[in-house]
């Protein structure tokens, strides 16, 4: 299925639009206190956005006047969603909000452009400019990308800031102790070897945990990049909104069976201890995560439908590649909300790439036709 005969342009731009303010948003309770502090699971930050993307996927029937319809293509978009959803959890919660969404959504745009321009064959008036106009978004997505990360020497910086505070007090404390001084200064140094060895380590941590992020939100936009595909297969009643529901069925469906085979790895693990395998897997913090969780997953839901709208019209490259402008939401949420950059230079580049973006997305639009 290429764009629909009876394409709406401005219904596609105006749902592309909707979408970007979702996806870019979708992401903020994940980095919320309540979030961070019960450090939830994220298969289980997954499936509140996968009930709600239920839920609320039965509004289409009224708003969108559909009659219900299914199809087995909603379980392969599950199949590509819900793997990428996990990991973009994951992302956000150890490299960053911005980072994790500059980097998937440009290698999103990259997916999506090759499937729709390569693949599906849309049309558009020159697809050599529409390749480069795609090149400069994904520049200045990366651009973004790079310049919301956090401060590279935060956390050195901090630790500089401390060995200087334990110098000065134990400098103090030499003051009036001259006969200990042999003492004293070996308790010194032996402090300042042990806490330059914990801040290495603490850093080194910190590194890590942010290179499996990153390497989560490639993964998100390498296989969440294909999500819309299988809708481009779906019968025609079955797609734009009518695929809605076929997608929800399809992502609850994944969800059980993600957490049936991490109940029997747990069972596998414990030695067939059923009571054990239940025990371990993580909690959904229902107390404290419910109106995160139902923000998230309503947001997301709302995007996903707008998305829908946007590649019926626009066509898997444009519509779906423009979505991923969220970036530009996503980005004002990391710098100036999070303060995830303190360096007006890095903002200053921020807002550079993002203009850059913008420039893509305009050159995009142009070659559509």
């Amino acid at each position: 299925m290429a764009v629909a005969p009876d394409a709406c342009n401005a219904c596609g731009w105006i749902s592309a639009f909707v979408s970007c303010i979702c996806f870019g948003s979708f992401a903020v309770p994940i980095k919320s206190k309540r979030a961070t502090q019960c450090n939830i699971d994220p298969l289980a930050f997954q499936s509140y956005k996968t009930f709600m993307c239920f839920i609320t996927s039965f509004l289409t029937l009224p708003l969108f006047h559909q009659t219900f319809q299914f199809t087995p293509w909603g379980i392969v978009s599950g199949l590509f969603w819900v793997p990428a959803g996990v990991s973009a959890i994951y992302a956000v919660q150890n490299a960053g909000l911005a980072v994790s969404q500059g980097l998937w959504s440009s290698i999103i745009v990259l997916v999506s452009f090759a499937w729709g321009i390569g693949i599906f064959q849309e049309s558009v008036r020159s697809k050599w400019m529409a390749l480069c106009a795609v090149i400069v978004m994904i520049v200045g997505l990366w651009g973004m990308s790079y310049y919301s990360s956090p401060d590279g020497n935060q956390s050195i910086e901090e630790g500089d800031i401390c060995l200087d505070g334990t110098n000065s007090d134990v400098s103090s404390s030499r003051l009036g102790y001259d006969r200990v001084e042999s003492e004293t200064t070996t308790t010194t140094t032996s402090r300042e070897d042990d806490f330059l060895e914990n801040n290495t380590q603490s850093n080194n941590s910190l590194w890590q945990r942010r290179r499996l992020g990153i390497t989560a939100a490639v993964f998100n936009g390498v296989w969440g990049g294909s999500v819309m595909v299988p809708m481009q297969y779906a019968p025609k009643e079955a797609a734009g909104t009518g695929y809605v529901i076929s997608f929800a069925f399809g992502a609850t469906i994944v969800t059980m069976a993600l957490w049936v085979t991490r109940f029997l790895f747990h069972l596998y693990q414990s030695e067939m201890n059923i009571t054990c395998a239940f025990n371990s897997l993580p909690s959904l913090h229902l107390k404290t995560m419910w109106l995160p969780g139902a923000i998230a997953g309503t947001l997301w839901s709302v995007g996903n439908i707008a998305s829908m709208i946007s590649v019926t019209n626009l066509g898997e490259g444009v519509g779906y590649s423009l979505t991923q402008s969220s970036m530009l939401v996503s980005g004002l949420w990391g710098l100036f909300y999070f303060n995830e950059v303190q360096s007006m230079q890095m903002k200053i580049m921020w807002f550079l790439s993002a203009g850059i973006t913008l420039v893509g997305i305009l050159g995009l639009s142009f070659e559509h036709i």
